[in-house]
C-alpha cells in the first residue's frame, strides 16, 4: 500500500502546465473563472439563450432516435417556462423534478432556470420515507414528475406533494392522476418566446438543489447557484475537456448527478458540442452506444468503468471515436489497463463537485488522481478513534505533507464559498473553525484522501466506511483493488463487521465469483496475505453469484451489509480466513468458536 508510486512530481507538473495553458481557449477560461461574481446578471438560461442565437441550427441534444438543435432545445424550455409561470413559478420557488433520462429533461430544467426558480433534482432511485423527505426538505411550490415513477410517487402519502404536480408523459398510455395537469398538453399550448424574467437572475442566485448520498442519514439538498455550474460548464468544457461543436458527449449517467450536469450538458452548453443522453447504463450496450451517437467522449460515475472492464473482450474495443472520459470513482487497479484496452487519452477525474468549496479536476491528465485545485485545500491528521481532526498542543490542526493520508479540508473564504444545504443545522455541521489560525473555517469533505503533492490528491476511502482492526486503520477501497487482482474475482465489496467481544471491526467482503461453491479460497487467501498487511486480510468472505445492489449513480450500498454483520441471513456461502489457518466455511460449530475466542481473529 505505498503512496509514494502515486505522487506528482514537481517537474512533471510544471511541464504539463506550460503544456495546458499553451492550448487556445484554456487559459481566457481560467481567467474568466476568477472574475465571476455573485452580483453579475447572467445565468445558464441566459447562457441557453445565446448559444440558441449563435448556433441556432447546430444540432444540441441527442436522444436515442431523437435530434434537437440549440433552437429547438431553447424552444422547447420556454414552453415549459410559460407553462410552470403559468401555475405561479417565480424566482426562488422550487420545482421538483423527478424524471429519469429522456430528452424531457433538459427543457424542463432548463424552463425553471429560466424563471429563477430552483431545479430540485430528485433522485429516481427514491422510495417512501427516504422519498418523501427528500420533497420535504426541498418544499417545492410544484412537482414534475415523469409517468414512469408514478408507482414510486404513490409509495407516499398525497399530503406531502405540492399543491401543483405536472405528469410528463413519455408512452402516453398512463392515466391522468386526478389533480395532476399534463405537461404535453402545458407545453404545447404555451409560447415558445424568452422570457423577461431570464435577464433578473444573477450568478448568486440558486439554481438546483443536488442531493447527497444520504450514506449518513437521509439525502440533504446542496445548493448549487448559476455562478457554480456556470463554473463547473466552463471549466469541463473549454479548460478541461477542450471540446467543440465537432464534439459529441455521451452521458448514460442520471441527470440528477453533478457529473451528468456539469461535465455533461452545461460543457456542452458552453462549448457547442452535443450532449448525447442515455436512458440509462448498459454494460453490454455502451459501445455499440457510443457507436451509434459517434461520440468523442464519455461521463461515468462510481463502478461504471469496472462494468465495462468485465465485459468479454471485443475487436471493436477501440473502434470508436472516444478520446476522453470525464467522471469520479475510476478504480486505480484498473486505470492503466483501461485507458490501454479502449484507447483512452485522458481520464478528467473530478471530486467534490455536488457541495465542496471547490472541486479537485484531473486537468493534467496524471494517472490515478482525483485531480488538482488551486488553492485553499489540506490534507489533515485525523483522530479514527475519536472521529475528529489530530490537533496539536495549541490545539490546531496538523496539516499532513505530501505522501500523508487524512482528511480533506477545504478553505471557506470570500472565493471560495461553501453554499451549504437547506438545512442549516447540516450545513454548520461540515463546518469546522479555528483549525491552523485562529477565525478560519475549513469545510470537512469526511474522505480519507492522501495528499499526492502540487495540489492534487488520491481518494483512499470515506471516513464512515474506514475501519479500525488490531489498533489499525484499514481503508476498505485498498483491499477491495487488492482482492479485485485476483482471477474469477468479478467484483469485491470490503466493509467492518462487529464481533463479539473483540475491538473495532473485523474485515469482511462480499465476492461475486461465477462459482461459490467451487472456488480457489486457497489461492485468493494466499493472494491477499502477499498483498496485505495481516490486519487489513478480510476475516470473511461472502461468496456469491448475484450482482450487488448499487446506487443510481453505481455506488456500493455497505450500510446494508454492514448491518447484516459477519453471519448474514439467506443463501449466501461464507468462510472464514483466520490468521495461519486455511479458509473454512462459517458453520455452527466454527461461529462458537470464535465466539468462545478459541479460534483467534
Amino acid at each position: 500500500m505505498s503512496a509514494n508510486a502515486d505522487l506528482i512530481s514537481g517537474r512533471e507538473f510544471y511541464l504539463r502546465l506550460i503544456r495546458k495553458l499553451s492550448h487556445r481557449g484554456v487559459l481566457p477560461a481560467l481567467i474568466k473563472l476568477q472574475r465571476l461574481s455573485d452580483s453579475e446578471q447572467d445565468s445558464m438560461g441566459a447562457l441557453l439563450e445565446r448559444r440558441a442565437a449563435e448556433t441556432p441550427t447546430q444540432v444540441g441534444l441527442r436522444f436515442e432516435d431523437e435530434v434537437y438543435t440549440w433552437a429547438e432545445i431553447n424552444e422547447w424550455s420556454n414552453r415549459c417556462a410559460h407553462a410552470l409561470k403559468a401555475v405561479g413559478v417565480g424566482k426562488g420557488d422550487v420545482v421538483a423534478i423527478f424524471l429519469t433520462n429522456r430528452s424531457a429533461y433538459i427543457p424542463v430544467a432548463m424552463g425553471a432556470l429560466k424563471l429563477g426558480a430552483i431545479g430540485a433534482l430528485v433522485n429516481t432511485g427514491l422510495q417512501g420515507d427516504v422519498l418523501a423527505n427528500s420533497l420535504r426538505r426541498a418544499a417545492p411550490k410544484v412537482l414534475v414528475v415523469g409517468e414512469e415513477l408514478l408507482p414510486s410517487l404513490r409509495t407516499i402519502p398525497e399530503t406531502e406533494l405540492p399543491a401543483q404536480c405536472f405528469l410528463a408523459e413519455e408512452a402516453g398510455s398512463t392515466p391522468l392522476p386526478a389533480g395532476f395537469t399534463s405537461l404535453t398538453a402545458a407545453t404545447e399550448s404555451a409560447a415558445s418566446t424568452n422570457l423577461p424574467e431570464t435577464a433578473a437572475v444573477s450568478f448568486g442566485d440558486p439554481a438546483f438543489y443536488v442531493y447527497t448520498s444520504g450514506t449518513t442519514g437521509m439525502p440533504k439538498c446542496a445548493i448549487n447557484k448559476h455562478r457554480r455550474l456556470f463554473m463547473g460548464g466552463l471549466f469541463a468544457g473549454k479548460a478541461l475537456r477542450e471540446i467543440g461543436p465537432d464534439d459529441v458527449i455521451y452521458c448514460p449517467l442520471p441527470m440528477y448527478h453533478v457529473t451528468a450536469l456539469m461535465g455533461g450538458w452545461f460543457a456542452c452548453l458552453f462549448t457547442g458540442a452535443t450532449f448525447a443522453l442515455a436512458r440509462g447504463f448498459s454494460a453490454s450496450n455502451f459501445w455499440n452506444d457510443i457507436r451509434k451517437h459517434d461520440a468523442t467522449g464519455f461521463n461515468y460515475v462510481g463502478e461504471m468503468a469496472r462494468y465495462l472492464w468485465n465485459q468479454p473482450p471485443s475487436p471493436d474495443d477501440r473502434n470508436h471515436r472516444v478520446t476522453n472520459m470525464m467522471g469520479a470513482g475510476l478504480r486505480h487497479e484498473i486505470w492503466d489497463d483501461f485507458k490501454k484496452r479502449f484507447g483512452i487519452d485522458a481520464v478528467y477525474e473530478v471530486y467534490g463537485g455536488s457541495e465542496s468549496p471547490a472541486g479537485f479536476v484531473n486537468l493534467f491528465n496524471f494517472d490515478r488522481t482525483c485531480g488538482w485545485s488551486p488553492r485553499g485545500m489540506r490534507v489533515a491528521a485525523w483522530d479514527h478513534e475519536k472521529d475528529d481532526i489530530v490537533r496539536d498542543a495549541n490545539g490546531r490542526g496538523i496539516a499532513l505533507k505530501p505522501g500523508g493520508r487524512g482528511v480533506l479540508l477545504q478553505q471557506i473564504s470570500a472565493h471560495q464559498q461553501f453554499d451549504g444545504y437547506t438545512d442549516p443545522e447540516a450545513t454548520q455541521s461540515k463546518i469546522l473553525h479555528d483549525v491552523f489560525k485562529p477565525g478560519d473555517r475549513w469545510f470537512n469533505s469526511g474522505d480519507l484522501v492522501l495528499n499526492q503533492g502540487h495540489g492534487h490528491i488520491q481518494f483512499v476511502d470515506r471516513l464512515g466506511d474506514t475501519f479500525r482492526w488490531h489498533a489499525e486503520n484499514v481503508a476498505t477501497t485498498e483491499v477491495e483493488g487488492v482482492i479485485n487482482g485476483f482471477a474469477g474475482i468479478e467484483e469485491a465489496i470490503v466493509y467492518g463487521v462487529e464481533v463479539p467481544g473483540m475491538e473495532g471491526r473485523a474485515g469482511m467482503a462480499r465476492l461475486v465469483v461465477e462459482d461459490p461453491t467451487n472456488f480457489d479460497l486457497t489461492g485468493l487467501a494466499r493472494h491477499m496475505r502477499a498483498g496485505l498487511p495481516d490486519y487489513a486480510v478480510p476475516r470473511f468472505l461472502r461468496l456469491t453469484n448475484s450482482e450487488s445492489d448499487v446506487t443510481g449513480t453505481f455506488r456500493y450500498k455497505k450500510s446494508d451489509l454492514k448491518d447484516e454483520g459477519f453471519r448474514p441471513s439467506g443463501g449466501d456461502r461464507v468462510v472464514l480466513v483466520a490468521p495461519g489457518s486455511d479458509p473454512q466455511d462459517l458453520t455452527d460449530d466454527v461461529e462458537a468458536r470464535i465466539r468462545s475466542g478459541e479460534i483467534r481473529l
